[in-house]
């Protein structure tokens, strides 16, 4: 395999596939992304319950365990529909809800293995950041159009929670029901109506945009206003492409 597909190869995943399509044309980037799996492969090798000081990760919960809050929560529609890779099935997406979490912090340290998947009603959520250092999480949930023209997502009723650990990529339909009986056997309920609506207000109107890209610039100035500790991140979703 020539070492540019390698290396695009190697970095492939559901976080940073945006990040492989966007080092594509470069080949100069393509030097330092091969050295970069190279380092992620010898990541992997530490095991999943260290980090890059060979400190042991806080243990990942074995039971359902909800959000600690929601402080914002904001609908949108895309003109062009994207895929959902943080499921087996691979839906496409063209409407949900920005959300921004309040998380324990034992879901705030990054992790290079399987790790609790964060589950929204039915749906799983595409986390965009750990929530390190501030335990804010940003998140994108899909939710089908209603009859009103807005996402079908009732943050009245749904539960918001983080399941057993896993790669979100592996999971299906099944896997979401599993997890969301689970969580209900657990106890959690959603969140308390007045916090709803205060995430509500604090989001505001619809959000229409053109597409995959401009919702996760959006997504990125959510991170900088509410997790500014990982500003990099967010700065680097809202590089220009490269074309």
């Amino acid at each position: 395999m020539p070492w540019d597909a390698w290396a695009l190869t190697t970095l492939k995943s559901p976080v940073n596939e945006r990040f492989a399509v966007m080092l594509k044309p470069n080949k100069t980037i393509l030097g330092a992304c091969a050295l970069l799996g190279l380092t992620l492969l010898g990541l992997g090798a530490m095991g999943p319950w260290q980090d890059l000081n060979n400190e042991p990760l806080p243990e990942q919960p074995s039971v359902a365990l909800g959000v600690q809050g929601l402080l914002f929560a904001r609908p949108f529609v895309l003109e062009k529909s994207y895929r959902h890779n943080w499921r087996l099935e691979r839906p496409q997406v063209k409407s949900g809800l920005l959300l921004v979490l309040e998380v324990d912090e034992v879901f705030s340290v990054p992790r290079n293995t399987l790790e609790s998947v964060l589950y929204i009603g039915d749906e799983v959520a595409e986390r965009l950041n750990w929530g390190t250092g501030s335990g804010r999480v940003v998140a994108i949930c899909p939710a089908a159009l209603g009859a009103d023209g807005l996402p079908a997502l009732d943050l009245l009723s749904a539960l918001m929670w983080y399941g057993s650990p896993e790669l979100p990529e592996r999971v299906d339909a099944a896997r979401v029901q599993s997890e969301l009986a689970a969580a209900s056997a657990a106890g959690l309920v959603p969140l308390a109506s007045e916090q709803i609506q205060i995430a509500r207000e604090a989001g505001g109107a619809l959000l229409q945009l053109a597409d995959r890209t401009a919702l996760e610039r959006e997504a990125a100035r959510l991170v900088l206003r509410f997790a500014s500790p990982e500003r990099d991140l967010a700065e680097g979703f809202l590089t220009p492409l490269v074309r």
